[in-house]
């Protein structure tokens, strides 16, 4: 592993372990989908357009939009080039959170949302047609085991939002608020089971 790759690979594991939507897919997984889909953060649709996982901007889209050559593959066999319109952003973490949101969102991916096994969840994102191409599921998979990716799955952080509880949190998470306490009192000796502010990162 290269330092570029190293820094890549940190940098947007801990923006993936710190926003609310991404935290229902596995962390190694999308670290996989952002090394895939960007070429390591080099290619022209991430330098220009902050966009590291390649979602196209379809109708449903109101925000900026960026052009770039893409190759899909629509019979499982060919490559073929052609220019395509993609959701661009403002920064990483603004891509990464509509990445979550978009998978959360749409109902085909159901079976990646809480998933907590990277081979099913890489091969559920390739049949619910992802990306068209026909290796898509085992190049992931290959990125998170070279790289050792499941580390980042072993420990969900969450950014705390105006108007949540402990309690709406541990519901969501499907632990406790008693164990929440406890994973963050060090941290943030403050905390109680009743205060909790906005903007603090807490350890599920």
């Amino acid at each position: 592993m290269t330092d570029a790759q190293k820094q890549f690979i940190e940098t947007v594991g801990a923006l993936v372990q710190a926003d609310a939507a991404a935290a229902r897919i596995l962390p190694s997984v999308t670290i996989a989908q952002a090394i895939l889909e960007s070429g390591w953060g080099k290619s022209a649709l991430t330098q220009k357009a902050n966009a590291l996982f390649g979602i196209k901007a379809d109708k449903n889209w109101t925000g900026p939009v960026y052009a770039s050559r893409t190759k899909e593959c629509y019979d499982g066999v060919r490559f073929t080039k052609e220019t395509a319109c993609f959701r661009a952003y403002a920064d990483w973490a603004e891509s990464i959170a509509d990445h979550g949101a978009f998978l959360c969102g749409l109902s085909r991916y159901r079976h990646v949302i809480g998933e907590d096994n990277y081979r099913a969840a890489c091969i559920a994102l390739q049949q619910a047609g992802y990306a068209t191409d026909p290796d898509y599921a085992g190049k992931l998979i290959g990125l998170i085991e070279r790289f050792e990716l499941t580390r980042f799955d072993q420990q969900t952080v969450y950014t705390v939002q105006r108007g949540d509880t402990l309690t709406k949190i541990a519901r969501r998470f499907g632990t406790t608020v008693d164990g929440l306490v406890e994973a963050n009192r060090t941290k943030y000796p403050r905390m109680t089971r009743d205060d909790i502010q906005a903007g603090w990162v807490l350890k599920i």
